[in-house]
Order: structure tokens, then C-alpha cells, then sequence
């Protein structure tokens, strides 16, 4: 009896520490949540009279085009980019960026509507961004900051370019692991797509009339 009894404990024990192992192990998915500004408080309605802005579908160099959270050591100065290894976003950050772009442009209104890159209606500009940068970056072991770097480009619909501006954003991150790199790029996604609406508002655009 005693034999059956340690025998049990030992298989209790041995399947609890394979629960912690993997526990431990389970990779952790992110999202920028609902990072973009509400801005309730200074929405503008839509503008009848005015033109239909799509936001194009953003572009990214090869080394985005993932879920992979990357990360520089930039205190070792070796130029490396690296992956955590058990945290990664649930979308490319160009699939995570482009609503809270869309909410933020559509809150600051002066458009009479604002479609995403998938709308077959046609418009009379095009918002086009291409991000360079998403990433945290290590000063020093303990200290990290994240970075949005993209530029953006408002088209006519005679593919003429009306106006361009080069965004940098940088947010300190809480803590110097995935997790803070994850909030801080969340913070400054919602200060990429306030800025860029608050852009498109001195932006001239000359919508033709229909």
C-alpha cells in the first residue's frame, strides 16, 4: 500500500512540475489594445462637403513583416536586432497599427468618411505609411525606451503627392522585458496616430468635386 501511495505522489509531482514547466514556457501574445485616443471630448463630425480619405495598408521592410518582437542592445553597440523568444504580437505591427490609425483620423474629422485599404469605394486621397521602426531599445541592462519611426505620405487621386511628414516617436518602458516593451508601444501608438490626425488637419487637400 505504501509502495502504491509513493508511487502516486511521485506521478502527482512529477505532472505538477510539468505544469509549471510549461506555464513557464507558454509564450505570451500582445496587442497595442486600445492605444489610439478616444479624443470624445474634441470630436468633430464629418464634413459633408469634404473628401474621402483611405488609409492605405502600411508598409514595412522585410524584418517587420512578422509578429516577432524585436529588441537592441544598443549599450553593447553591436547594431544587433533580436526576437524574445516567448513573446511575440498577435498581428504584424502594421495590422495592429492601421485601426488605431483609421479611429484617430475619423475622430479628428474634416473628412466625409475615412475607409481602410480594403474599401473598394473610391476616394479622393490616400493616406500612405511606411514604418520603419517598432521596436525596444536597451541603453543599459535595466533601462529600455521603445521607437516608432515611419513616414507618411497623403496622395491625390491623380497619384500626386500633396504633403509628407517624418514621425519619431520614443516612450520609456516601465519595466526592461516584453511586457514593458509591449505597454510603452502601445503608448506610443496612440501618440503616432494623434499626431498624424492632428497633421492631416493643417495638410491642404484639394478633394475634386464630385
Amino acid at each position: 500500500m505504501s509502495k502504491r501511495w509513493l508511487a502516486l505522489c511521485a506521478c502527482v509531482m512529477f505532472l505538477t512540475g510539468c505544469m509549471h514547466a510549461t506555464k513557464a514556457n507558454f509564450p505570451r501574445h500582445y496587442t497595442l489594445g486600445t492605444a489610439a485616443p478616444s479624443l470624445d471630448d474634441e470630436h468633430h463630425p464629418a464634413n459633408a462637403r469634404g473628401g474621402i480619405l483611405q488609409i492605405s495598408s502600411i508598409t514595412v521592410p522585410d524584418w517587420l513583416d512578422g509578429t516577432a518582437m524585436y529588441y537592441r542592445l544598443d549599450y553593447r553597440g553591436d547594431n544587433r536586432l533580436s526576437a524574445y523568444a516567448n513573446s511575440d504580437w498577435i498581428a504584424p505591427p502594421a495590422t495592429l497599427l492601421e485601426p488605431l490609425l483609421q479611429r484617430a483620423v475619423v475622430a479628428g474629422g474634416g473628412w466625409r468618411a475615412v475607409i481602410g485599404p480594403r474599401n473598394p469605394a473610391t476616394a479622393d486621397a490616400s493616406l500612405q505609411v511606411r514604418l520603419d521602426d517598432f521596436s525596444q531599445v536597451f541603453s543599459q541592462p535595466g533601462q529600455s525606451h521603445v521607437i516608432i519611426d515611419a513616414t507618411v505620405t497623403l496622395i491625390g487621386n491623380r497619384d500626386d503627392v500633396i504633403a509628407q511628414k517624418h514621425f519619431r516617436i520614443q516612450v520609456p518602458a516601465s519595466s526592461a522585458d516584453a511586457q514593458g516593451g509591449a505597454k510603452a508601444l502601445g503608448e506610443a501608438a496612440g501618440q503616432f496616430a494623434a499626431r498624424v490626425q492632428q497633421w492631416l488637419q493643417t495638410a491642404t487637400v484639394a478633394a475634386p468635386t464630385r
